[in-house]
């Protein structure tokens, strides 16, 4: 069979799957998209000056601040993103809910395919193009991105901020690219703080680049931050997301494995009706659809304590985090002149697994829409696929795989594919060298 023909196939099979799983989100989408509703509250209530992270509704509220799984809870609220995500959500918190879950469903699919659009940009042959659709079309059938569309979730935002920056960085001669890659970057980290981790490793490739490019780079990097923090309200609400997300790791490390809860606080009216949704419609739906969510939580801590029946202390996470992150900086920095690693690929793959690292190392619990956060370096590992690293691709394609079926067979199979991505692609990124396609990177001279 030629390239040309098997090409074809895969993006007829792509066309296939999407198409099939497009219609399956419109019936779990009428799940009421629960995780976008914080989300939605926790904008509204700072677009209304209000500090939402120990925000509790009560009767009398307004309908507006009102989240069925926020209800009675007394202490830190549900709401966890960020301040600045909140006010990139402005423009869709005057609608109904209703509605602005039909926009976010539209919204993920579409952020989703512009992700694979880009990395299907940056191929040079069949073979990498093949492999792109083929993760891209597997990554369609798991079930993170279900259960990212079920709950309305956020995460694909990252892969595609993430790939944004991947894509501009390699237009070494664009200053716009440059311009858009500092915008990518500190939105980026403006909404997942720890991302910051990811940008460690990008510090080697700063002699790539001319001086302009830099400096026009770095402009959105310093000027947005700069001009959003200097609004009061703009620290405040950020002092109280840092307070909020130690008191929800808190909550979340005394809760019994498999599920936690908020501290619940007597007075527990819920409302049946709100913004276009009806409970008792949703319930009704869910249980004529059969609809399971196989969700697990693939936390370090989860596994500690299921193999020494032990909690590890928040504190020792993060310690474990921090040396993790510092190990594997120090055996690239060793590997970098063995294997001449220092190349944009090596550097975006190396550096998304550290930020990995310190998201499984999370005391808050990961559930199983965090493994959209997989997208971005499975794409980019597609894009520079060559015949010699075969072997690391068959690990990436069975973690691809163990994260689409279902099984009871194998022990949280989910998980066990998340952590072979990881290890995988560690050591494509620190073991062999990875070329950008179609691009003479790094050959930039210095203005």
């Amino acid at each position: 069979m030629t390239s040309n023909k098997a090409l074809l196939i895969t993006v007829c099979c792509f066309l296939i799957a999407l198409c099939l799983v497009c219609y399956k989100s419109l019936s779990w989408e009428r799940s009421g998209a629960p995780d976008l509703r914080n989300r939605i509250v926790g904008g509204r209530l700072q677009k209304d000056d209000v500090s939402p992270y120990f925000y509790r509704w009560k009767p009398g509220d307004p309908v507006r601040y009102y989240d069925g799984a926020n209800i009675g809870h007394s202490g830190v609220s549900n709401i966890t993103a960020s301040p600045f995500f909140h006010t990139l959500l402005y423009p869709l918190l005057e609608f109904q809910q209703r509605n602005i879950a039909r926009i976010w469903l539209a919204l993920e699919y579409l952020f989703i395919l512009i992700t694979g659009f880009i990395a299907y940009r940056l191929t040079k042959n069949n073979t990498q193009k093949i492999i792109v659709i083929t993760f891209f079309t597997l990554f369609l059938l798991t079930e993170a991105w279900k259960t990212h569309v079920l709950t309305g979730q956020v995460y694909i935002v990252y892969s595609l901020l993430a790939i944004t920056v991947y894509y501009c960085l390699t237009r070494t001669n664009k200053l716009m690219a440059a311009f858009i890659a500092g915008l990518a970057a500190i939105v980026l980290m403006l909404i997942r703080p720890n991302m910051v981790v990811f940008f460690f490793p990008f510090l080697f490739l700063v002699k790539n680049y001319s001086r302009q490019y830099l400096a026009t780079l770095f402009i959105p990097v310093i000027l947005l931050p700069a001009i959003y923090f200097s609004f009061d309200n703009n620290r405040t609400y950020w002092k109280d997301y840092l307070s909020a997300i130690q008191a929800s790791a808190k909550v979340h490390q005394i809760a019994p494995l498999g599920g936690w809860a908020l501290p619940v606080n007597g007075d527990t009216a819920r409302l049946k009706k709100v913004e276009g949704w009806d409970v008792d419609e949703i319930m009704k739906h869910e249980k004529e659809t059969n609809l399971v969510m196989y969700s697990e939580n693939g936390n370090v801590f989860v596994l500690f304590d299921y193999v020494f029946k032990k909690r590890l202390s928040i504190n020792m996470m993060g310690l474990l985090s921090g040396l993790s992150v510092v190990i594997l900086l120090a055996l690239y920095l060793l590997a970098r002149k063995k294997f001449d690693i220092i190349t944009l690929p090596n550097i975006a793959l190396f550096g998304y697994c550290l930020y990995m690292v310190t998201d499984l190392f999370s005391p808050i619990w990961r559930h199983q829409y965090y493994g959209t956060q997989w997208l971005f370096p499975l794409l980019i590992a597609a894009t520079v696929y060559k015949p010699a690293n075969k072997w690391f691709y068959a690990g990436l394609l069975t973690g691809l795989l163990l994260n689409v079926v279902n099984t009871d067979y194998i022990k949280m199979e989910h998980t066990l594919g998340e952590y072979l991505i990881l290890v995988v692609l560690l050591g494509l990124s620190m073991t062999r060298r990875l070329e950008v396609a179609g691009q003479a990177f790094g050959q930039t001279t210095k203005k």
